[in-house]
Parts: C-alpha cells; sequence; structure tokens
C-alpha cells in the first residue's frame, strides 16, 4: 500500500466537509496515529516542531516498540489526528429524513519519517512537548521539575521522530449538507442522549452567525 502519494481530492476534504485551516487540527487534537513503514502503527502526541510553521512534527515512541526500530530516514508516514466523534441517529433529520451517519473531526498529515536519536534532539522533542502541552497551566511543569536523573534513565528507552510535512488535510464533517433545523436537533441530540457532547460543542460554534 503506498499511502505516501497524496490522494486525489475528496468530497471530504475538499468539499463542504473540508477543514478551512488542517494545521489547526493537528494542534488542537495532537494525539496521533502514525503509521509507516510495513504499516507499523503506533498512537502518540506529534506537534510542530515550531510555532512559526507546518513544516515538520516531532514526536516519540518507546524505544521497545517494533515500530520504533523499523524508523528509516526518508519512509513515507501518515500522522492521523482525530477528533471528536459521535453516531448522529437519523431521528434527529426530521426536514431531510436520512439514515444513521457519524459526525467526526481529524486531520491528515503526510510526509516522510526522520528518525532522531541523538541526545540533544530528543531532549529538543521532549521540552517542545511539554512546553506546549504545559502552556495553558498556571504554573507549568518543565522537564528541569522531573525527579533527579529521571530524564536520563528514560532517554534511552525512548525514540524519537521528525514527520517532514508534505500535506495536511482536514475534514470536519457535521452535519454541513443538513438544514439548519435538522443541525439543531442533531446538537441537541448529542448534547441530550449521547456521550460526546463535544461534538454537539462544535457545530455549535460552527452554526452560532446562522
Amino acid at each position: 500500500m503506498d499511502f505516501h502519494k497524496a490522494p486525489a481530492p475528496s468530497p471530504y476534504t475538499k468539499g463542504p466537509y473540508g477543514a478551512p485551516d488542517p494545521a489547526e487540527l493537528v494542534r488542537h487534537h495532537p494525539f496521533a496515529t502514525i503509521i509507516s513503514r510495513q504499516l507499523q502503527v503506533t498512537a502518540t502526541p506529534v506537534f510542530f516542531e515550531s510555532d512559526d510553521n507546518q513544516d515538520a512534527l516531532v514526536g516519540h515512541m518507546h524505544r521497545a516498540n517494533a515500530h520504533a526500530a523499523s524508523l528509516t530516514k526518508g519512509d513515507p508516514a501518515l500522522a492521523i489526528c482525530m477528533g471528536p466523534h459521535a453516531y448522529v441517529s437519523p431521528s434527529w433529520y426530521v426536514d431531510r429524513p436520512t439514515v444513521p451517519t457519524w459526525n467526526y473531526v481529524m486531520a491528515i498529515v503526510r510526509g516522510t519519517i526522520e528518525p532522531i536519536d541523538d541526545e540533544t534532539g530528543q531532549l529538543a522533542v521532549l521540552h517542545r512537548s511539554t512546553d506546549i502541552l504545559e502552556r495553558h497551566f498556571e504554573r507549568p511543569w518543565t522537564i528541569g521539575d522531573a525527579p533527579e536523573g529521571r530524564v536520563a534513565q528514560l532517554l534511552p528507552r525512548t525514540r524519537s521522530f521528525r514527520i517532514h510535512v508534505e500535506s495536511i488535510d482536514g475534514i470536519t464533517k457535521l452535519s454541513q449538507t443538513h438544514p439548519p433545523g435538522d443541525r439543531t436537533r442533531v446538537i441537541d441530540g448529542l448534547r441530550g442522549v449521547a456521550p460526546e457532547p463535544d461534538v454537539a460543542e462544535l457545530m455549535r460554534r460552527l452554526y452560532a452567525q446562522d
């Protein structure tokens, strides 16, 4: 399977469901499924290497993971960032009846892998990860706050990587093709009986100005 080449545009990425800013989806939903050589798969958070551009994502995985050992410079890779998602009952579509469906948000990043094995590079990835994840806390935790010797102990057990980004596609499938009344019923339904209020909130924001 060659997932290195970008597929032809689809209604989900270029039509009414296409996300206006796919990179922003990656920032909001960094816990990604990484797929690379021989369809090895690992779930791990990834982050843009710099706030200033979207040229590269960085992350890390446990070195004991067979996927980590398979990382080879230049290999094609996918990073799939899945946001909130929920089942949508057809009972909520009254103005335009239809069948069961699913609403969801996701980003698909295509690029090539570069393993990062040197200590300086690995530490930079860990600093970048914690800096982003802690930046909204009143008193952010830093790598320097780790127990003495703990980072040095864990670093050899970690393998970091960089994905050189070639394309980012985003999907926000949130009932955009349905009448306003049905969309309101979906929002109310998701808030009331479904276990996925995050999708309802995304829809509410999307249609707040309707």
